[in-house]
């Protein structure tokens, strides 16, 4: 099996490393500037931003596979959901991008602009310092593996990929039933509450089928995975689940760019990802959910950009309780359901904002996600330098996770079944990456030990007929 992830080995990492010194002197003066209690004009801090993305653009065009990369793809995702607002704001010399009415009302005054506008920059700028600072080529070929693992894994994605094929037709006939009874508010019901359900393990089980397809590295097995996930997006579409069609035409950019080592072009990509836009936005208002004069694209990257005024919505209530920043960052709505821990409204920080905001589109399904970055900030008590670093950490932790991932099969296994999640980490929440990890390691466990069974038992019967043959 070739290795993964590798790259060029001589490319230079000087652009990179530059890049993300002056990342993180961005984040520095901003954070000191908060200190001080200085602020800037909105318009002076929208230049700064605008400034961060270019410079972060150009150290990721300055790496081996670009924009298909998986850091590359993780600034796709900040374009849409993080810089849209800010940039549609300079374009459209429009402030009332900064508006938002969800039960609490955002308003476009200049200083919650600019803390907007402070806060991402510092996050984002931190987390793509972080990542392009430490920034170096593995020049390892991936290790060895024995045909002991591979049949395991191969036992594992046979064992996942039943469990999907029979769930599946169930959970589309339960999505569809919701549907005919009650259309997308029925559907939409029951997200705010956290369920037991086994149709749940579907969502768990893809990203395990992708992760040990790219392992296996067999046709047959890629293509059944391959198939799955097709029969999975479209049983989401039956929801108006578009995030999942999304997440996965992005995993599928990184596949063939960094596993298959295709060459996608440029004009290609943007071309492919504006007619995803146009194709999302024209079912969100064939749902009855638009009805704004805004072109069609103009409209999609401001729904999506709804992730930008997040924390202003946030910064209008009491903070979090403790279980509901742990929550955000563990798998925790298992224990906190058969616990009685708190309610589904305060399971996490991105619950807690918006059944507080508007309780009544909570409790309808409604909502408006979370994001990795707001989450970080509460959990380092909403102290600036405190969350200018951990953001920091975390691009250096995803930088070493993914150097690990180019020669241990470990790293690639579980940079794999995190990478739906990751793709869309910017509205999403961090334990959606824990619990991919916690609970996969569960199942693999559980396959390791039935694998390790299977061969006990077959040395023993070959012992046992080499006795009777000896006799």
């Amino acid at each position: 099996m070739k290795a993964k992830l590798s790259g060029d080995a001589f490319a230079d990492t000087l652009v990179q490393r530059i890049s993300g010194a002056v990342l993180i002197s961005i984040a520095f003066g901003l954070t000191v500037f908060d200190a001080a209690d200085i602020s800037l004009a909105p318009g002076q801090c929208s230049l700064l931003m605008l400034a961060a993305m270019a410079i972060i653009a150009f150290a990721i065009l300055k790496t081996p596979r670009g924009v298909t990369s998986l850091i590359g793809i993780l600034f796709l995702g900040t374009l849409i959901f993080v810089a849209a607002r800010p940039l549609l704001a300079l374009v459209l010399q429009d402030e009332t991008v900064y508006t938002l009415c969800w039960g609490t009302t955002v308003d476009a005054s200049a200083g919650s602009v600019y803390r907007l506008l402070a806060f991402w920059t510092i996050g984002v700028s931190s987390l793509f310092g972080g990542y392009f600072l430490v920034f170096s080529h593995n020049r390892r070929g991936m290790e060895g593996w024995s045909n002991r693992n591979r049949i395991c894994c191969k036992q594992a994605f046979i064992a996942a990929l039943l469990i999907v094929v029979l769930l599946l037709p169930i959970m589309a006939k339960s999505r569809l039933d919701a549907f005919a009874s009650g259309g997308y508010e029925a559907l939409y019901s029951n997200q705010a509450q956290y369920s037991f359900s086994a149709l749940r393990l579907v969502d768990f089980l893809e990203p395990l089928l992708f992760a040990l397809a790219v392992l296996i590295d067999d046709k047959r097995y890629t293509r059944l995975m391959a198939a799955t996930i097709i029969g999975y997006i479209l049983t989401g579409a039956l929801a108006g689940r578009r995030m999942e069609a999304g997440t996965w035409l992005l995993v599928a950019v990184w596949y063939l760019s960094a596993i298959q080592r295709k060459r996608i072009r440029l004009v290609w990509l943007v071309g492919g990802l504006a007619a995803t836009a146009l194709l999302f936005q024209s079912m969100e208002m064939l749902r009855g959910g638009d009805g704004t004069d805004n072109p069609i694209l103009v409209q999609f990257f401001l729904n999506q950009g709804i992730t930008f005024l997040l924390p202003a919505l946030s910064w209008q209530l009491p903070a979090p309780p403790i279980h509901s920043i742990i929550g955000s960052i563990l798998p925790m709505g298992a224990f906190y359901s058969l616990s009685g821990m708190g309610t589904a409204e305060t399971a996490s920080v991105g619950a807690y904002v918006c059944s507080q905001s508007s309780p009544a589109l909570f409790a309808a399904g409604y909502g408006l996600g979370s994001s990795v970055y707001l989450e970080a900030l509460y959990a380092c008590g909403q102290i600036m330098a405190l969350y200018a670093a951990a953001c920091g950490m975390l691009g250096f932790l995803l930088r070493k996770w993914e150097e690990r991932a180019s020669s241990s099969r470990i790293a690639l296994f579980f940079l794999c079944v995190s990478l739906p999640s990751l793709v869309s980490i910017q509205r999403g929440s961090l334990s959606t990456v824990t619990s991919q990890l916690l609970y996969l390691s569960a199942f693999m466990a559980i396959m390791y030990v039935f694998n390790l069974i299977t061969r006990i038992c077959e040395f023993s019967s070959v012992a046992m007929e080499g006795l009777h043959g000896a006799n």
